[in-house]
């Protein structure tokens, strides 16, 4: 490890902030894992200590250390289940009983609920027909039991330059205690006859999201696909009662996939567009841009090899890049052609000599890019493994395009 950061309780900066909260009786805390070591091999270590720690709970999240992962992470984990309901304490109850049978299954790990349940707090409830009987209003009972609880700012004491509040109230021990509620008076009256004191347990927090509460299970797969994994989760929900009042859905990492993925796909389309716009602007053609994008399906193809059909949102990132990047080589052909042509030679004659006389600066033009590149493919420095599937898929779609797009017919080398 390199360095660990924590957040001991509760923490009410972070909370202005709107960055995600600790309770009184919990801690977070922040690893930053050393050069050469893999995250996920860190935490399969850990495991069996964590497992270990008797009367807590301990969860583990990785990939949302950087800041550039927690804008692609999307999700905290794999699979979130959102429990949705307006009632928070059923929410929570399904959420737990939700948890139990995640928890069970062997392609699942690290089962969590998002929404800390809250701690003992005492509800006071004012009664409106005894305090109408005796004459008090109700805003004097709330008023008396705020005195009580928190106490009353009875002057200042001023020192020079400080003003220090002068605060009149009970004790530390009377203060939390219930009794005390029951004993005092309000105009003479006992406060027990005027108020209903419950111990209940308040929310930490209540999450919403299109309008509606929301409790959320995450879970990370450890064994198998994604697919499988939502498969075998959605098994696993069909044992609770489809109700109006509490709804289940299931989301996670592929959620964000899939949204990552439209956008992405929109951005490939515009930038295919915009290439084609400047071509046909460059070589005053309609199809001869057409000519030089078909490297582009060669790119795909390289770079769909390279990451071995494991598409994620940076290695979609890299192929958007290559729209721009892959273009270079057939524009510098295309262009020896266009002027051999313009000296009389035949459409044969023309390809080949381009194919001989720009075989150099294409292959330097590759061979820079890729040595550029490859640093980052090999995964050095912190945040490499986020940012190696970039790479990869730019180093591999940017060689095969190069080779398909110089190759010839060996009968027609001199």
């Amino acid at each position: 490890m390199d360095a660990v950061f924590s957040r001991i309780g509760r923490d009410v900066r972070a909370y202005g902030e709107g960055e995600e909260t600790t309770d009184l009786n919990s801690a977070r805390l922040q690893v930053r894992v050393g050069d050469g070591h893999a995250s996920a091999a860190v935490m399969d270590r850990f495991r069996p200590v964590a497992a270990g720690l008797v009367g807590a709970t301990v969860t583990l999240q990785a990939g949302q250390v950087t800041t550039l992962g927690r804008i692609l992470g999307g999700e905290a984990a794999d699979i979130a289940v959102r429990v949705r309901g307006e009632d928070l304490g059923a929410a929570h109850a399904r959420a737990a009983a939700v948890a139990g049978r995640l928890a069970g299954l062997e392609l699942l790990g690290n089962v969590r609920i998002g929404s800390e349940r809250g701690t003992p707090e005492l509800r006071v409830e004012i009664l409106p027909d005894p305090a109408a009987w005796y004459g008090i209003d109700p805003r004097a009972v709330a008023e008396a039991v705020d005195r009580a609880m928190h106490g009353e700012r009875a002057t200042d004491f001023v020192d020079f330059d400080r003003k220090i509040a002068v605060m009149v109230r009970y004790p530390e021990p009377l203060r939390s205690s219930r009794t005390t509620l029951e004993t005092l008076r309000v105009e003479g009256v006992p406060r027990r006859e005027l108020v209903l004191v419950e111990e209940v347990i308040g929310p930490a927090e209540v999450r919403c999201e299109d309008q509606g509460r929301v409790v959320t299970v995450y879970t990370d797969v450890t064994e198998g696909g994604l697919d499988a994994a939502i498969a075998a989760v959605q098994d696993e929900l069909r044992v609770f009662p489809a109700e109006r009042a509490l709804r289940l859905e299931v989301g996670g990492e592929n959620e964000e996939m899939r949204r990552s993925f439209r956008g992405l796909l929109l951005a490939f389309a515009l930038a295919v567009v915009l290439v084609y716009m400047v071509l046909a602007a460059q070589f005053e053609s309609f199809a001869l841009p057409f000519t030089i994008l078909m490297t582009v399906p060669l790119a795909l193809v390289g770079a769909l090899a390279a990451t071995g059909l494991g598409i994620n949102t940076m290695s979609l990132i890299g192929v958007v890049i290559l729209v721009g990047i892959v273009d270079n080589d057939a524009i510098v052909k295309i262009d020896f052609i266009q002027q051999a042509r313009a000296g009389s030679a035949s459409v044969r004659a023309a390809i080949l000599e381009a194919g001989r006389a720009r075989l150099r600066p294409i292959l330097m033009t590759t061979a820079t890019t890729v040595l550029g590149l490859l640093p980052m493919a090999l995964g050095f420095g912190r945040g490499a493994d986020l940012q190696a599937p970039l790479a990869i898929a730019v180093i591999g779609g940017l060689l095969v395009a190069t080779l398909l797009t110089l190759s010839c017919d060996p009968g027609d080398l001199p």
